[in-house]
């Protein structure tokens, strides 16, 4: 087995044993329930669209964005707590390579990514054929397959930009009112409204383009474009991730 292996089977080990990674795991999955039936309940009035119909099943699906947040905080967890538990020192003490290390962390989270949203999209799912096996619809629509994949990805692209955060910034508070503030305020609040053309660009854009129904048009990027760009924003987070691990390796 190689060194990357064992890092990464510690590191998922470490996920799957901590409370952590288990509230918030639990979280998503209660926002996600909650916006599916509340998403149903309000179908249909105030211009929302029908329950039954494609349309009102993908708005009670889009829930993509729950696991994208519930992911950037993890990944800052996982990276940033490494610092604030000072378990860093021994972990960079038994592993040599410091790129190993962060490559073992990265994996572990983009796995967590893939389970957190494949079970938040799944639970949200189970619930929304519920809700419309009550009301005598028995169909899904064709693009629920292609919502579920690009919320996996999504939920993937954040859990590395929070690793990334957590390494640099090495405080888990500072890194999550960061993040958390940039996509509530800064891009939701302030871009969304003053600089569509611009937030589109922005992490907050790239979610919303993966984890929206096929089709839907709302001025944003294309699905690929928006991928690319993720892409192109995770290498530079990977740059910054191996500079901050050299610079840990000095204090150690």
């Amino acid at each position: 087995m190689t060194a990357i292996a064992r890092l990464t089977r510690a590191e998922l080990r470490k996920l799957t044993t901590t409370r952590t990674a288990l509230i918030t795991l639990a979280i998503a999955i209660a926002l996600s329930v909650i916006s599916v039936v509340a998403t149903a309940v309000n179908a249909g009035k105030h211009g929302t669209p029908a329950l039954g119909t494609d349309a009102g099943t993908y708005a009670m699906l889009k829930v993509g964005v729950v696991s994208c947040m519930a992911m950037i905080v993890l990944g800052v967890i996982a990276a940033g707590g490494e610092y604030r538990h000072r378990t860093i020192i021994p972990a960079m003490l038994i592993t040599p390579s410091r790129g190993a290390l962060v490559a073992a962390k990265t994996i572990a989270i983009a796995i967590a990514g893939v389970v957190l949203a494949g079970l938040t999209f799944g639970v949200s799912l189970a619930t929304a054929v519920g809700e419309l096996y009550a009301h005598g619809v028995h169909h899904l629509p064709s693009g629920t397959t292609t919502m579920f994949a690009g919320s996996v990805a999504a939920a993937v692209l954040f859990g590395l930009i929070g690793v990334a955060l957590g390494y640099i910034t090495r405080s888990t508070v500072a890194a999550v009112v960061g993040a958390v503030g940039w996509l509530l305020i800064a891009e939701m609040g302030i871009l969304g409204t003053a600089a569509p053309q611009l937030g589109k660009w922005l992490i907050y854009g790239t979610a919303r383009v993966l984890t929206n129904p096929p089709g839907a048009d709302y001025g944003l990027l294309t699905p690929g474009t928006a991928a690319a760009d993720g892409q192109a924003g995770q290498a530079a987070s990977r740059r910054r991730t191996s500079q901050a691990a050299v610079a840990s390796r000095a204090t150690v």
